[in-house]
């Protein structure tokens, strides 16, 4: 009994629970399991960062379009990629090196020889330049050789005009003055064939005064007769007479001869 007593009085009793210290404890491991939550974050984040800072197999070039416009994400994001040369002598080796060398030897000889055919072309437009110049000039020359050729034909037209005044007017002494101011040169032949032509004239009609002061038909009878053995001279006396005479005589001499004296006699003047 003795020990049952004992024994019994070694097992505590029950006591009652405080109600603050279990919210405490609540309280408390909600916090720690929250720090732990905010812990794990931390780390994600960190090792996120660290792996899109370097740009882990490509993640940071990845997300780069995402963070690349909110101002906090974007300072994860790597540093742009700095352009490379490929043509640069660090990143070629011996031959490629070589092998660019003789490329640009063969540029630099090709761009030598357009340089040449570029000065070429210059100097063929500076030419063309000149020669354009050259013959402006003598365009604007030959306009002025052409208003003065122009001015001259009017002259030479209105002296036409002139000439054929003094032609039909029977004005040989002016006609002679107008070729002695036209062609110097020419004007003392002219002079020559007119004065002849005067003498001619002048003994055609002294020739002819003997058959004026004739009958018409006396007049005709001899002047055929001249007329079968020397018809040069019988035009000339012919020529030496006035119409009226010419008519008259004509008119007694046959038909025929008449008719050839005729035809001789507008032959020669067509000819004048």
């Amino acid at each position: 009994m003795a020990e049952k007593a004992k024994g019994t009085s070694k097992n505590p009793k029950p006591t009652m629970q405080n109600p603050e210290g279990k919210s405490r404890r609540i309280l408390q491991g909600f916090l720690a399991v929250m720090l732990s939550l905010v812990i794990v974050a931390m780390v994600f984040c960190g090792v996120f960062y660290i792996i899109l800072k370097n740009n882990v197999y490509g993640l940071g070039e990845i997300f780069r379009p995402a963070f690349q416009d909110n101002p906090i994400l974007r300072l994860a994001l790597p540093p742009l990629p700095q352009e490379v040369d490929p043509d640069a002598p660090e990143n070629l080796t011996d031959t490629e090196i070589r092998k660019k060398y003789v490329e640009y030897r063969q540029k630099v000889a090709d761009l030598t020889t357009e340089l040449n055919e570029a000065y070429g072309v210059i100097s063929q437009y500076e030419s063309d330049q000149s020669v354009l110049e050259e013959n402006k000039a003598v365009l604007e020359a030959n306009e002025k050789l052409l208003i003065s050729i122009q001015n001259e034909q009017g002259k030479l037209e209105q002296q036409k005009i002139e000439v054929a005044e003094l032609i039909a007017g029977g004005n040989k002494e002016g006609f002679m003055e107008y070729f002695a101011q036209i062609e110097p040169e020419t004007a003392e032949a002219i002079y020559k064939e007119l004065v002849r032509e005067d003498i001619n004239h002048q003994i055609k009609t002294e020739l002819a005064k003997p058959y004026a002061a004739m009958d018409p038909a006396s007049a005709a009878r001899v002047l055929s007769e001249l007329w079968s053995k020397d018809q040069e001279t019988a035009i000339g006396v012919f020529e030496g007479l006035n119409a009226n005479a010419k008519a008259l005589i004509l008119e007694k001499m046959e038909a025929s001869v008449a008719a050839e004296i005729t035809k001789t006699l507008s032959d020669k003047m067509l000819i004048k």
